[in-house]
């Protein structure tokens, strides 16, 4: 009995060794990769949520710009991460369309100008003040252009087919753009403050270029939306395994133990 769970134990060690060298092989692999002061490219084409396509440069403006990468399908770190961005746009003192545009981009090519729409409506209905619709954007595109574009910016994410299903593990940011593209500003995590927003806004609007607001850098693996934390679901399994496999033997050590004095006694 001793043996077969001391052997359990070894096993569930080295596959939590196994599963944090994976863990830190997908972080070495995405993030990003700040490219502050570059211009992104403008001649890239993306369609929108009413089917219609145009440059990056014909999106933006000539105003300034909050660029966020996400895809439409995802469950875990795109909800929060818009949702804050929808919460911030509530509460900025700035005009919508006219002082600023918003763009998020899908980085799923098999996104199309649907799933945009129906994302855009589920985030357009957060924002309760005035906001003119044709403000933020939801635009898809080829994979060629998605890699110009997350290259642009320093945006590294990884495909993943697990089980039969495709997520992307990729960080949460938003980027803010100059009215002639240039990278002026990121900002990361998921919780955004007027202020700070605002103030990146209108540097860039000034073709300035800011340091990067919140160092915390979060990425797409599982949200646990009870402590609003984004972690690998295996581990949770693999530390209650691990805490169940330690009490048994523990408790298995002081019955042997109980059984061992008692004879001793007799």
């Amino acid at each position: 009995m001793l043996l077969k769970l001391y052997l359990l134990l070894l096993t569930l060690i080295c596959y939590t060794n196994a599963q944090e060298i994976e863990m830190k092989n997908n972080l070495d692999q995405i993030g990003v990769y700040e490219h502050q002061g570059d211009t992104v490219p403008l001649h890239l084409t993306f369609t929108d949520e009413y089917n219609k396509t145009k440059t990056l440069e014909e999106f933006i403006r000539n105003k300034p710009t909050v660029l966020t990468l996400n895809y439409y399908s995802c469950k875990a770190l795109c909800s929060p991460l818009l949702t804050g961005v929808s919460h911030v746009l509530n509460k900025l003192d700035l005009k919508p369309y006219v002082d600023y545009n918003v763009l998020t981009i899908s980085i799923d090519p098999k996104d199309d100008h649907q799933t945009a729409l129906a994302k855009k409506q589920t985030h357009l209905k957060m924002i309760k003040k005035d906001f003119p619709p044709q403000t933020w954007s939801f635009l898809t595109g080829t994979q060629e252009n998605i890699n110009q574009i997350s290259d642009a910016i320093g945006f590294k994410y990884k495909k993943r087919i697990k089980d039969g299903v495709v997520d992307y593990l990729h960080p949460g940011v938003i980027i803010v753009l100059s009215p002639n593209g240039k990278i002026s500003r990121y900002l990361n995590g998921v919780d955004y403050l007027p202020f700070d927003l605002k103030l990146a806004l209108l540097e860039a609007k000034e073709e300035r270029v800011g340091p990067t607001i919140a160092k915390t850098l979060l990425f797409c693996f599982a949200y646990d939306a009870k402590s609003k934390t984004y972690i690998f679901q295996a581990e949770k399994v693999i530390g209650i395994l691990m805490f169940l496999i330690v009490a048994i033997f523990f408790i298995y050590l002081v019955k042997t133990g109980r059984k061992k004095q008692e004879k001793d006694d007799e």
